[in-house]
């Protein structure tokens, strides 16, 4: 699904081997309404204004609220069964006209039509207010597939509990799903979950080891029925020793969220930090030569060692970061380019970093 953007520089990242290992912290709340609209909340007293503390809405917040490190702010995102008015507005500006976003896919109306209206607003991590199959399966899709580039961006937590179980193999399919199970189906475990793990920059946190969630119960299922649920892709909070914590923090398809999140950063920094820098610099700096072209291989560098620096990107034995970085030179770029101001066949590489998730220790006893 092609899902436009305007901006003047597009960053593609493709999964060549899955690793075990702006902020993009946000969090998005997809609830139904009777009218598609995004809305930034700052704290809880402001979400009672549009929402009773006996909806599902209020009560996903509080739990996002009360985590010991919050975030600032969460984002509800309001879908409808009916289609937008063909011009939309909300808090931050207008999004896609009707009937030009049916000529890009778009759903005509529903959870897939609000992802697709709202996919490049402030927010990166999905949850939804309440189950239903068909809008969970529909938003999976527009974040699997959704972008410029067709490849996907984001990603989506899904909870589910022993009303709803047998659902969660329809979800193995996706790279950009992880699901749970939580058997007290009135906790919102993926929403504290979210909310605790947020709180470190992107790239330095194992989600399996986001710890002591607040108003989330630990499974009291025995070992053999955890590893049971584990082995069909689904992850739980339970108690390891003197914290509580999940049993996992990678999905069916064998992706950790915290690749993923990180491959999500990258692309969105570099894209970031190209497009301020054309903005501020312009001519004066990128121009369609060697000097610009330099200018180009210096900003994608700093981005790519910032990465390094969050722990997205892994090292190698010379605690080097592992990336690589091509930009053409201006003699191998075509004159039909140069004439139209396009520079391409720019392409980076990195190894994601992984994590401890597990440790075997053997030892021997002398009597």
């Amino acid at each position: 699904m092609i899902i436009p953007k305007i901006t003047d520089v597009y960053v593609s990242i493709d999964i060549e081997h899955p690793q075990a290992a702006k902020d993009l912290k946000k969090i998005a709340i997809f609830t139904k309404g009777n009218q598609e609209s995004f809305k930034t909340y700052l704290m809880l007293e402001d979400v009672i204004a549009d929402f009773d503390v006996n909806t599902s809405v209020y009560k996903m917040a509080e739990t996002i609220f009360s985590q010991d490190d919050a975030p600032e702010a969460i984002q509800v995102i309001t879908y409808s069964d009916k289609a937008p008015a063909p011009m939309v507005s909300s808090n931050n500006g207008q999004v896609a006209n009707d009937d030009v976003a049916t000529k890009f896919g778009a759903p005509t109306s529903g959870i897939g039509r609000a992802a697709f209206d709202y996919f490049y607003n402030d927010w990166e991590i999905a949850i939804m207010s309440d189950y239903n199959k068909i809008d969970a399966l529909a938003l999976a899709d527009v974040i699997e597939q959704g972008g410029y580039d067709g490849k996907g961006f984001h990603f989506m937590l899904q909870q589910f509990g022993p009303s709803n179980a047998s659902d969660h193999v329809e979800f193995d399919k996706y790279n950009r799903v992880w699901q749970f199970y939580h058997s007290k189906e009135d906790e919102y475990y993926v929403a504290a979950l979210a909310s605790e793990a947020t709180s470190a920059i992107v790239g330095q946190q194992s989600w399996k080891f986001v710890s002591d969630l607040n108003n989330v119960t630990p499974e009291e299922l025995n070992a053999a029925q955890i590893m049971d649920l584990e082995n069909q892709g689904l992850i739980c909070y339970v108690t390891k020793g003197n914290h509580s914590n999940q049993t996992d923090d990678k999905n069916k398809r064998g992706l950790y969220i915290d690749f993923i999140h990180g491959m999500d950063w990258v692309k969105a920094t570099i894209e970031s930090n190209l497009q301020d820098a054309l903005s501020l610099d312009g001519k004066k700096t990128f121009t369609l030569d060697a000097k610009g072209l330099g200018a180009v291989k210096t900003n994608l560098e700093t981005s790519l060692n910032e990465a390094g620096n969050n722990g997205i990107i892994a090292t190698d034995s010379s605690n080097k970061y592992e990336y690589s970085y091509n930009v053409p030179d201006i003699n191998k770029i075509p004159q039909t380019h140069i004439d139209r101001r396009i520079l391409d066949h720019i392409n980076f590489k990195y190894t994601a970093s992984s994590a401890i998730n597990e440790i075997h220790v053997n030892g021997t006893a002398v009597a």
